[in-house]
């Protein structure tokens, strides 16, 4: 898989085929409709169909010392993920109150409505200013609180539950909404609002603030050891349930790491943060399913990436983890996680990751479509829009087909609202990608 894009300068273009069972079905109808069938032709709805395609599917296309040149590479080169292990002792005042502003004028801007429709009022951000606590920050340097979310928590860029939104109709946008993060996600608290209620807190690829019921305080040493465990798990389904003592606790998304303890028949063991009264860090144990986890990382194999990214098909939509679901590129940092491979949080970043990109913008649709197909490779290349991003599948009767977690509105038709195959002609994306990416060193 190496030497990926090394392409002839001369451009030969070849029509896409117009294939007629591989649109999603709607009528003729000028009003707006829902797609209930993406792909009358069922069969590109399974893994295996793409699996089949691949000349060598099975060949490792990173090991694990590349993955972590590529991961640090993420990390160091592009400063868009932080290793636990690299977070300060301290951090200044300036960077601090810098950081938290910049988000709070940002959704100050961007936002107008609450959820139910009620104008946002123009003394609630003065409020929610005073209530960020940020008068109370003197000192030239902050000291470094260290903790681990204990439960799925939402990561909020102002500290309230309420919704934020844009315009009226968009409920399932709420702009508020930074992230979600899993249970046993490390975070650098930086500070906290007035009432204790809420911390704001660097995480591995985003920040913002949590509440504090949901996260635990403890040593640094203890929880790089915990996130550090050479003998791990890796969850592998897109939900994973958490019991303790045999009763539910929680669920975890797919890709992410945790200690092993033991395996005994169909369940096996783990190692799961908890909090006491105090907010303090107490280690627990706790069950799941073996079916669901990998001991270690899965193997960069294409085979791989497209069997777990298909493991989500028809899941529903959600904007920056809402209702505990994922969006269009929490899709693909899911995935990849599987293997070891971290990258950011959105989509515009993801698409910046190592080397191996090209850059598609101001090119004609025959031409983007020719390049993907000499330098695409399903499940290694992710395709790049405006406010978008997908995992290329490969081709068949000449076009290129992509799986990705869509929201996938327009004049025609309703949002898909899940993710789907689709081809990358859907909604014009063909015409409106602008760089692909191979998640390779090279």
């Amino acid at each position: 898989m190496k030497n990926l894009l090394i392409i002839p300068i001369i451009i030969f273009f070849t029509s896409c085929q117009e294939v007629g069972d591989n649109k999603p079905m709607v009528n003729d109808s000028d009003e707006k409709q829902p797609i209930i069938i993406v792909n009358k032709n069922r069969q590109l709805n399974i893994a295996e169909f793409w699996i089949d395609k691949i000349e060598q599917p099975d060949e490792v296309v990173m090991n694990e010392k590349e993955i972590k040149r590529f991961n640090d590479n993420v990390a160091y080169k592009q400063k868009r993920l932080n290793y636990f292990h690299d977070t300060p002792e301290t951090y200044s005042t300036s960077f601090v109150k810098e950081k938290i502003l910049k988000s709070f004028k940002g959704i100050k801007l961007s936002t107008s409505y609450f959820e139910d429709g009620y104008k946002i009022p123009k003394n609630f951000y003065k409020d929610i200013k005073k209530e960020m606590n940020l008068d109370s920050l003197y000192k030239k340097e902050i000291e470094t609180r260290y903790a681990l979310t204990v439960n799925y928590t939402d990561q909020k860029i102002i500290p309230t539950e309420l919704s934020l939104l844009k315009k009226k109709s968009q409920i399932h946008f709420d702009r508020n909404q930074n992230s979600a993060l899993d249970i046993a996600t490390p975070l650098a608290i930086i500070h906290s609002s007035k009432d204790g209620l809420w911390h704001y807190g660097i995480g591995p690829t985003s920040s913002g603030w949590v509440r504090e019921k949901d996260i635990a305080f403890g040593d640094r040493d203890e929880i790089l050891n915990y996130i550090d465990s050479k003998n791990f798990v890796v969850t592998t389904a897109t939900k994973t349930p958490l019991m303790i003592q045999g009763k539910y606790h929680d669920y975890m998304r797919m890709g992410i790491r945790i200690p092993f303890l033991m395996s005994v028949d169909n369940m096996t063991m783990v190692m799961i943060p908890t909090r006491n009264k105090e907010g303090k860090l107490i280690l627990a144990n706790a069950t799941l399913k073996t079916e669901n986890v990998h001991k270690g990382y899965l193997p960069y194999t294409q085979r791989n990436i497209l069997t777990q990214a298909f493991k989500f098909l028809h899941l529903p939509y959600g904007w920056g983890g809402m209702y505990g679901e994922q969006d269009c590129s929490k899709f693909l940092q899911e995935v990849y996680a599987t293997t070891g491979i971290q990258i950011p949080r959105n989509s515009g970043a993801q698409s910046e990751v190592g080397e191996a990109k090209v850059e598609l913008e101001g090119l004609a649709k025959k031409a983007k479509h020719h390049i993907l197909k000499k330098i695409g490779f399903a499940g290694v290349s992710i395709l790049h829009l405006k406010g978008h991003i997908v995992l290329y599948l490969g081709e068949y009767k000449d076009e290129p087909y992509i799986i990705h977690t869509v929201w996938g509105s327009s004049s025609k038709h309703f949002a898909l609202g899940r993710t789907a195959v689709t081809s990358l002609n859907f909604n014009n994306y063909l015409n409106k990608i602008d760089r692909i990416t191979n998640i390779t060193l090279e």
